[in-house]
């Protein structure tokens, strides 16, 4: 198997899992701050707070800002990437377009490979950071979710 096809794959599968992480906290995110709303709609007065509608709500909010503070995480993953890259953005992004051309023609197929197991290794550490804060996000959300709809219920009947 060429090592340079095998690797170019692998990163492919790597930014995949990346894109995933995304996509789950573009779902996320949005229905944690939708259900935070609707208790700020719904919440009386600071003095008129039955003790058990007061109880749930805190519950449900504390579990509901977990998981927004874990889709935050999950956004900005603190990982460095590989020092001179041909591959990864923001290191080609720093280079001149002439430094860059003359980088890419003086490139042997060693430094590329060498170049693309460093951004399989890193995006993987990215990929895997991310998806340990949307699993916790997601965990958060659904523990969240039966004290919300009690609460919801509660101050609805309140009201």
């Amino acid at each position: 198997m060429d090592k340079i096809d095998f690797l170019e794959k692998n990163l492919g599968r790597q930014l995949a899992w990346i894109q995933a992480s995304d996509t789950r906290l573009a779902l996320v995110l949005p229905l944690s701050t939708a259900m935070l709303g609707t208790l700020g709609i719904l919440a009386p007065a600071a003095n008129s707070w039955p003790l058990c509608s007061e109880v749930i709500t805190v519950f449900a909010v504390v579990l509901l800002s977990l998981s927004i503070f874990f889709c935050a995480c999950a956004s900005f993953p603190r990982t460095d990437g590989p020092k001179r890259s041909m591959i990864f953005f923001g290191r080609i992004a720093t280079q001149k377009i002439d430094q860059f051309r003359d980088s890419v023609a003086s490139l042997s197929d060693e430094e590329y490979i060498e170049d693309l197991t460093k951004q399989c290794h890193i995006n993987a550490q990215v990929a895997m950071i991310k998806y340990i804060w949307v699993k916790r996000s997601l965990a958060s959300l659904f523990w969240a979710t039966p004290p919300w709809a009690l609460a919801v219920y509660l101050l609805y009947v309140a009201k």
